[in-house]
């Protein structure tokens, strides 16, 4: 393979931090919005969930990088990358989803809140740029879209589970979005003033798919 002896580049190593800060930062923020840092179902949000697995990826990469670069040996596996990957296309997921599906119900002091600003768009756009612009050893292959909807899939799931057992958000509900409120929504209910969940999922799993197809196909124009 062309980067197999690749290491990792000082400006690289450097940008990792800034995301892991922007990340944790926000979800703090977030998490002390909703009651406290330790709160388990604060967790149960998308954004907290792909903004803390975002940081905690990077967080293992910038180690294992600073360690390729002082022992000038190969640490990072390419099944490593795919899952930096997937997280990565959740975290630009999450910047869509809130942009266009939560905003219009959000008031402007929170939309231009640090704790929106951070877990919402910067953290996302930062996540993105170290993929497009760092990840050379990243293999892109044709199935690497798909796998961009692994995490909303299985979010999503889970999300509808929990909410059927009753389990309780931090805003008093049994669903963290509205889109996920079947009990209101239905399934399959298709009007003018109502869609179901099963038509939400179908048009977020769309967006997934797009979303990661944009980015190994940017990828792949830049790599190029």
């Amino acid at each position: 393979m062309k980067y197999n002896n690749y290491i990792p580049s000082i400006p690289e190593i450097l940008f990792k931090p800034l995301l892991i800060f922007t990340a944790l930062f926000g979800v703090y923020l977030q998490a002390k919005l909703d009651g406290g840092f330790f709160r388990t179902n604060v967790y149960l949000y998308f954004t907290i969930f792909s903004n803390t697995g975002t940081a905690i990826v990077f967080f293992l990469f910038w180690i294992l990088e600073i360690a390729e670069r002082i022992n000038k040996r190969k640490y990072l596996k390419p099944f490593m990358f795919t899952i930096k990957y997937m997280f990565t296309a959740a975290l630009s997921i999450t910047l869509v989803v809130s942009a266009t599906l939560l905003a219009p119900f959000k008031d402007m002091t929170y939309l231009f809140s640090v704790k929106n600003l951070t877990v919402h768009i910067f953290a996302p756009l930062i996540a993105v740029l170290d993929f497009l612009i760092f990840d050379k050893r990243f293999h892109i292959k044709w199935y690497m879209p798909l796998l961009g909807l692994v995490l909303p899939a299985a979010y999503s799931v889970l999300t509808i589970l929990l909410s059927i057992r009753g389990i309780h958000y931090s805003n008093g509900t049994i669903y963290p979005y509205y889109f996920f409120n079947w009990r209101d929504l239905g399934w399959w209910t298709f009007s003018k003033t109502c869609l179901g969940v099963g038509w939400w999922l179908i048009i977020i799993g769309v967006v997934s798919l797009i979303l990661s197809s944009v980015l190994t196909l940017t990828k792949k124009t830049i790599t190029k």
